[in-house]
């Protein structure tokens, strides 16, 4: 007993412990999203990590950024608004998370719609002395707007500014 707490005292020693938050924040991802549904709400893309690690692994983890990654899992989510954690995945051992800021996000998901819209054409201005404006011509005459359902049905029309002046 007396020799592995000296080993383990030594071990300790030549290279302790270290709490540090990551010198860059960790891109957060979206796994697991259904098709048929998107967000409506804006949530940060970034959040920063606090390890605990030896710093021996410290050199390893800064080095590989890509061995820390942040998720934002929404398998089964159906729409309305949910509290999400952020789950955190090291590829490092050994390493323990003390902290992930933001720890979880509050989002709003909504059924994907698609609405068909015509297009007006707004012109405005006068052309340059010397050239005459010509009857416009438009091609598509429609177009598709997508997005979260509230979102769409407040689209009622698609209008093209053309300016001509000068």
């Amino acid at each position: 007993a007396l020799a592995l707490a000296v080993w383990v005292a030594a071990v300790t020693s030549s290279n302790p412990d270290e709490v540090r938050t990551l010198p860059t924040p960790v891109p957060l991802e979206v796994v697991g999203q259904s098709t048929d549904m998107v967000m409506s709400t804006d949530f940060p893309r970034q959040v920063n990590v606090t390890l605990r690690a030896p710093s021996s692994v410290w050199e390893r983890v800064i080095a590989s950024p890509g061995s820390v990654r942040a998720i934002l899992d929404l398998s089964g989510l159906s729409d309305g608004e949910h509290v999400v954690p952020i789950q955190v995945q090291v590829n490092e051992r050994p390493v323990r998370i003390v902290a992930v800021t933001p720890g979880q996000v509050t989002l709003t998901l909504e059924p994907l719609s698609t609405k068909t819209l015509e297009v007006d054409l707004a012109r405005g201005g006068q052309p340059a002395v010397g050239y005459q404006a010509g009857e416009a011509i438009l091609d598509p005459t429609e177009v598709v707007v997508a997005g979260a359902k509230s979102r769409v049905d407040k689209a009622v029309k698609a209008r093209l500014a053309l300016n001509i002046d000068g």
